[in-house]
């Protein structure tokens, strides 16, 4: 009698510190939300796992039930720093990062409250989350290429007189890219996602769970290589005319990925193992001694975003505009100077400011400085974001990318073309609040954490100049502009209505 008392007491305690977490660091489970019930359906499946975790928690109510309570300070402690990361990362915009800190907080929060024991049980409940997080676009690119590859190579064998060019599936009659959505990345994922379950049902051995993850991605796979190659012959076969080809591929795909799986787990299923021993659960009288650590640790867990919530986003309202003037030319450059060509117009995404300039040098060479600034940075208005397009909506990607140091300054180097083919060399550094970073990473974490106490300006200033055959010419007419000019820039930035004369940062 005494366990089926306690098993809803620490189902419940446990439930409840969940809850809490995903409630406090709701910009993680918005964006979780977002990824769930996006258009591309590479998400959807999320409406099932979420379920299933939750199901898998309830399944473990006896086991929670038998453990001992034996709160833990370390890690209380440990939920504090992690808590403060997540801030960062949040602030910082790296969505991926805070929204995979998610399960980690809540995992700490049951060590912290309930003890180790408890949290080892709720381990893979909480970590069955993972199949869900948008982390794994990660693999996209590589089983995109994976997939043109493969189909390009089995084409020939079922009569498609295909080749490849790059992710494109040539054929007579007709092309068939294989995008984003055929890379089999959500088949994978789900593909994982059974092998678990399946594993954690049957209570299998490590090396039965890996035997299963293993079988069960392959078959992921495969299945999205059929679905593809069904997809090119019914183009071939039909002239590009086929309800596959056109708008049914998506449906086609999970129907026969479904096939797949449920096949496979038909032939790999075993039945269960024993369950777990469930041992005599924890007295009452633990009830009345874990309360001050239950307490403590769901402090730990929300005090420090409710502080940040409460003061720190009103800092964020308060925050003026960025405003940058640039320095008028010391000798031997001088500006402004009209330069010939394509212009240079980067593309930011968000509520920014952009500035642009052209300086000329005593040869005639000419240098000419982009200046983009954030005021604030938040998710979808960062200054390191996939869809920023510094060198224009034009332009190729860039090429030679490195660092380069110049005295105490280090900028990141790359070659880059403009539309009519026109290279250019070009060194860039992002300055958040007076600080300069050439690793984008670095930069948006810096912010992150400067930001706790209130948003810093974040500026990028990129400077380019024609390229001609080895570039070393215009290498070294970056490196005499900034030399003379580039202090000067990054001291005429700041949050400020009239422009002053000088302004150290």
């Amino acid at each position: 009698m005494q366990q089926s008392d306690s098993a809803p007491r620490n189902l419940v305690l446990t439930a409840a510190l969940l809850a809490l977490a995903a409630l406090t660091y709701w910009p993680s489970s918005q964006a979780l939300w977002d990824f769930w019930s996006n258009d591309n359906t590479a998400g959807a499946h999320g409406f099932l796992v979420a379920p299933l975790a939750a199901w898998l928690l309830y399944r473990a109510r006896h086991r929670l039930a038998a453990v001992a309570v034996r709160p833990s300070r370390a890690a209380c402690v440990m939920l504090v720093v992690l808590s403060i990361a997540w801030l960062v990362c949040w602030r910082s915009g790296i969505q991926e990062l805070h929204v995979l800190s998610l399960p980690v907080l809540m995992g700490l929060s049951v060590w912290a409250a309930l003890g180790w024991e408890a949290a080892r049980i709720a381990a893979f409940p909480i970590g069955y989350l993972y199949f869900a997080v948008p982390a794994w676009g990660v693999c996209i690119d590589p089983l995109e290429h994976l997939t043109s590859g493969v189909v390009g190579f089995l084409a020939p064998y079922i009569g498609v007189p295909a080749h490849r060019q790059g992710d494109l599936i040539i054929f007579p009659g007709g092309i068939i890219e294989v995008a984003h959505g055929c890379s089999g990345q959500a088949f994978l994922t789900v593909g994982l996602a059974v092998a678990a379950l399946l594993g954690e049902l049957e209570n299998a051995s490590l090396a039965r769970r890996a035997l299963l993850a293993a079988a069960l991605g392959a078959a992921a796979i495969a299945a999205n290589w059929i679905r593809v190659l069904v997809i090119v012959d019914a183009g071939y076969t039909t002239h590009m005319r086929h309800v596959l080809v056109s708008r049914g591929h998506f449906a086609f795909g999970w129907f026969l990925f479904t096939g797949v799986i449920v096949a496979c787990v038909w032939f790999l299923a075993r039945r269960p193992g024993p369950a777990p021993l469930a041992g005599p659960a924890s007295g009452g009288s633990g009830s009345v001694a874990m309360r001050p650590a239950y307490l403590s640790a769901g402090f730990a867990l929300i005090a420090l975003p409710v502080l940040v919530y409460s003061f720190v986003l009103r800092m964020d309202g308060a925050a003026g505009p960025v405003e940058f003037r640039a320095p008028l030319g010391l000798n031997p450059w001088r500006r402004p100077v009209n330069v010939p060509g394509v212009p240079w117009k980067p593309e930011y995404v968000g509520a920014h400011s952009q500035w642009y300039f052209a300086y000329q040098g005593p040869s005639g060479q000419n240098v000419e400085m982009v200046a983009i600034g954030y005021p604030m940075q938040s998710q979808g208005r960062e200054l390191v974001n996939e869809e920023n397009l510094l060198f224009g909506p034009d332009a190729p990607e860039p090429t030679a990318q490195s660092k380069v140091a110049l005295g105490d300054d280090t900028y990141l180097e790359a070659v880059s073309a403009d539309a009519q083919g026109q290279r250019y060399l070009v060194w860039s550094v992002y300055d958040i609040g007076g600080r300069q970073f050439v690793t984008p990473l670095a930069s948006q974490l810096w912010y992150g954490l400067r930001s706790l106490t209130g948003p810093p300006y974040s500026m990028q200033f990129a400077f380019r100049t024609p390229c001609e055959g080895d570039c070393n010419a215009a290498r070294a007419t970056l490196k005499s502009f900034l030399q003379t000019m580039g202090r000067e820039c990054f001291a005429s930035v700041g949050r400020f209505s009239i422009y002053p004369t000088s302004r150290p940062i």
